[in-house]
């Protein structure tokens, strides 16, 4: 047994609350849709037109978008569960608040990020907490920070030129990038509890 292989305490003696489940379908959904979105975003870039798909694909685009938050949610709770079952009691965060904390007013600006970080690590040693922290940090630049520039500097609301979209593409390369290795850190089955004290 390594280091990373040794029951934790009463939480091993008494079994996990949570169930196992295989992450790598929700993480190709979220993946496929992620990258459509990105496709959508370089096709702007590409023809420097606002609607490159003509105004009636609108509508699609955003159910679009609303696809991609819902499978990343979905994705996202799942692995947080998982990593309640690979290292129990090592989480500050309960699953629950891995969906919550990102409607959390100023919280949402961190929280998921801790709550991504305490996933990784509970597949083993994160090797990758620069590639989190890079997703991170553009997913920043793309969402809150965006909006300000926007509104308090340029004084305007247009977010269709390449420049944000360029954002939002390095954006998505990055969460693709952050769920595939959060997903290969969480094994397709259940495993013996990752000692991560």
């Amino acid at each position: 047994m390594d280091q990373y292989n040794v029951p934790v305490g009463p939480a091993a003696v008494r079994g996990p609350r949570y169930r196992f489940r295989d992450p790598k379908g929700p993480a190709l959904v979220v993946q496929c849709l992620i990258a459509t979105w990105a496709l959508a975003d370089i096709a702007v870039i590409v023809t420097g037109k606002d609607s490159p798909f003509g105004e009636d694909a609108d509508a699609l685009l955003g159910g679009l978008q609303i696809a991609c938050w819902g499978a990343f949610l979905f994705w996202f709770y799942r692995c947080r569960c998982n990593a309640e079952v690979l290292a129990p009691g090592t989480h500050k965060y309960a699953p629950a608040f891995a969906l919550g904390s990102w409607i959390i007013p100023l919280g949402m600006w961190w929280l998921p990020r801790r709550i991504m970080l305490d996933i990784r690590r509970a597949g083993g040693p994160p090797l990758d907490v620069w590639l989190i922290n890079a997703w991170w940090f553009v997913w920043l630049c793309d969402g809150p920070v965006s909006v300000a520039v926007h509104l308090l500097v340029l004084h305007q609301t247009d977010y269709e030129n390449p420049v944000d979209k360029a954002v939002a593409v390095l954006d998505t390369i990055l969460a693709i990038a952050v769920i595939r290795r959060v997903t290969a850190g969480q094994p397709a089955g259940p495993l013996p509890y990752f000692n991560m004290t």
